[in-house]
């Protein structure tokens, strides 16, 4: 399980942290334990990487329930 910093879209502040067992790398991340989760939006862009802000990639929120979401590249 990684810990994961999700930014806006471009970068410049956090907005979330979560959780994966998904390499932070796949094709569609999918992650839980989404904090705050009411700030992740369907169809929104993000940075998604590391908890401590490296290997930061642009990805769109696919699909959400509760605190559990997945990002695409």
């Amino acid at each position: 399980m990684i810990d994961l910093l999700i930014k806006n879209e471009a970068g410049t502040r956090p907005v979330a942290t979560a959780r994966s067992n998904d390499a932070v790398g796949a094709q569609n991340l999918r992650v839980t334990n989404l904090d705050p989760a009411n700030l992740i939006v369907i169809g929104n862009d993000y940075q998604v990487g590391l908890d401590d802000g490296s290997n930061m990639r642009g990805r769109t929120c696919t699909a959400k329930a509760g605190n559990t979401a997945t990002f695409v590249l």
